[in-house]
């Protein structure tokens, strides 16, 4: 691994200092860090001293073509407000009555939009609380219904049908008849006997 000279990376540490100092004393403590680093090729540091001026050379290049490239995208949003502020200076009554009403022609058609939407979930939400799904499923089922989402849609049904099962399951256990064990007290007769008429 070829050693490199890291004087422009010390410059751009010391624009995220928190304080910056006179003495430079973060910048060089920077430089002693890097500089502990094991460097494991032997060559001479004449070569790092070679590409010094490459690197700086290189990063004052960029950094031209970054400032160049800020002009330019400040340019060009200058030039598309100036070139709306003169379309609209152009515009003529009628083209700038005819652009509103498009615009409100679109906002009547986002709002048609959304009402057709809430009033067809609603009316799957009816169908489905009919069915006995719980209001939150419903309202589930009804969105996933109206979006085509019919992977959601069968687990919702999935979650719906094994509630029910439970459900019936309580309902059977509290409604079923206590089995009898054998002979009342009452009794005198054998219930099987008795059976029999006798």
């Amino acid at each position: 691994m070829r050693k490199q000279n890291l004087e422009p990376l010390r410059m751009n540490l010391q624009l995220f200092a928190k304080e910056p100092s006179d003495d430079n004393t973060a910048g060089d403590k920077a430089e002693d860090e890097l500089n502990d680093i094991p460097d494991d090729d032997s060559e001479s540091e004449e070569d790092s001293d070679a590409d010094s001026p490459k690197l700086a050379e290189e990063n004052a290049t960029l950094k031209v073509q970054i400032a160049k490239m800020k002009k330019a995208m400040d340019k060009a949003a200058s030039d598309t407000a100036r070139y709306k502020k003169q379309l609209r200076e152009k515009q003529t009554a009628e083209e700038i009555a005819l652009q509103e009403k498009a615009e409100k022609e679109a906002e009547r058609e986002e709002a048609y939009q959304k009402l057709l939407k809430e009033n067809t979930v609603t009316k799957y939400e009816k169908n489905f609380l009919a069915l006995g799904y719980s209001e939150e499923l419903a309202t589930r089922a009804a969105n996933a219904q109206y979006d085509g989402d019919t992977e959601e849609l069968f687990k919702i049904q999935q979650d719906f049908q094994s509630a029910l099962l439970k459900q019936k399951e309580a309902e059977w256990a509290k409604s079923r008849p206590n089995p009898q064990a054998g002979n009342g007290e009452d009794d005198d007769m054998d219930a099987f006997l008795k059976g029999f008429g006798a």
